[in-house]
């Protein structure tokens, strides 16, 4: 018998005194909003279940849209074991669009080439799943923008979160709109004060808008990139142009997705993410360099550059942040190779109870034996109430 608050008594149905029927039924409400917050998904087979085929094969995003030249989605591949465990399995997986004039891959990202529709074929151990793929404006090239390409690099590169030039009164003179909301504001910050030396529109090189973020000059912010990562260059395209404004029409970003949103990995297991903004124009947008990656669990799960990787028993929420917007996924963390095998008969009173069993089978924690009332009562209070009950609640 274990006697632990976070044990699940399944003889409440039986039990006559109003008291416990009471507490049950509270447990009963706090359990299900919980699950309901952690987007418990459908029951993993039980270990002793004969797979008749092989593990399902998925592919995200299940659809891709590539729009002007610049137009770029990475593809995550992963199976789900029998007993619910998941794997990336990406980098052994083939990829080939059907129609090569209109796309083309490079390794795990699609490219566009010539606009139309077609397919992108992705192959693992004899199993395939097609992926539609549609090309607008292939041969445009795309204007560089500040909204689209100058605010993002603010946000990955932490430039205007609340310890930095994101707090209220800026940060050694220089003042940016908190993960920014307000990007008319930071287009006067970095063009009309310190005029040439913020930004050098005939050096743009040595405007210090670069020149403090790679290092070059003292910055109490320190090193945010370097000089050859694709943060620079588009910095630096954006001043080569002449530092433009974008015109009132220009796209927002209205949404955005985390793929995969939910993961069972074993521990030491990696699975990279991908992650899409939509844009108010209908178009969609491969953002997994541009977002900041965070996680409220790192003891279970860490992650860099959407790559999660899987560390000590556990749960975590996965966060990537772009614009104004931050999206979630649930990844748990089992022990690698655990020998686990769920009772063959747990009596189940109501669908609270199913979706607690669902929970426990993806954590790999065995359901508590039944206990007597006074353990029962003991718990019930500790869970609803966070106390001990008193001697007088147990007569």
């Amino acid at each position: 018998m274990h006697d632990s608050p976070a044990g699940l008594d399944r003889d409440a149905p039986n039990r006559q005194l109003d008291l416990t029927m009471k507490l049950r039924t509270g447990r009963q409400l706090l359990l299900a909003a919980s699950i309901a917050l952690l987007g418990v998904a459908a029951l993993p087979a039980r270990a002793d279940d004969k797979p008749a085929a092989p593990p399902p094969f998925e592919v995200f995003p299940t659809e891709v849209n590539l729009t002007t030249a610049a137009g770029a989605q990475s593809l995550v591949a992963r199976i789900t074991r029998p007993d619910g465990v998941t794997q990336d399995v990406t980098a052994e997986v083939k990829f080939e669009p059907a129609d090569p004039k209109l796309a083309k891959v490079d390794g795990n990202v699609v490219r566009p080439l010539a606009d139309g529709v077609t397919e992108l074929k992705a192959t693992y151990q004899g199993q395939s799943v097609s992926v539609p793929v549609k090309v607008k404006d292939a041969a445009v090239q795309r204007p560089i923008s500040f909204r689209l390409d100058v605010m993002p690099v603010f946000m990955r590169s932490g430039c205007n979160v609340g310890g930095c030039h994101g707090a209220a009164r800026g940060k050694d003179g220089f003042h940016l709109s908190l993960f920014g909301y307000d990007p008319a504001a930071d287009y006067l910050s970095l063009t009309r004060q310190l005029t040439s030396r913020r930004i050098n529109l005939g050096l743009p090189e040595e405007s210090l808008l670069l020149t403090k973020a790679t290092g070059k000059v003292p910055h109490t912010g320190g090193t945010r990139f370097k000089d050859d990562s694709p943060l620079y260059a588009s910095l630096l395209q954006w001043l080569k142009a002449g530092a433009p404004d974008d015109a009132a029409t220009v796209a927002k970003p209205e949404s955005m997705e985390i793929l995969p949103k939910q993961m069972v990995l074993e521990e030491g297991e990696k699975q990279q993410l991908t992650v899409r903004a939509h844009y108010s124009d209908g178009t969609d947008r491969d953002v997994t360099s541009l977002a900041v990656f965070l996680t409220n669990n790192e003891a279970a799960a860490k992650v860099a550059d959407g790559l999660v990787t899987a560390d000590k028993r556990g749960e975590a929420f996965v966060m990537a942040r772009f614009a104004t917007f931050t999206v979630g996924a649930q990844a748990i963390v089992v022990p690698k190779g655990l020998q686990y095998q769920f009772p063959p008969q747990v009596p189940e009173y109501n669908y609270i109870d199913q979706l607690v069993d669902a929970k426990l089978k993806k954590l790999r924690i065995l359901p508590s034996e039944l206990c007597n009332d006074e353990v029962f009562l003991r718990r019930s209070f500790i869970d609803i109430t966070g106390t001990l009950p008193t001697p007088e609640d147990h007569d």
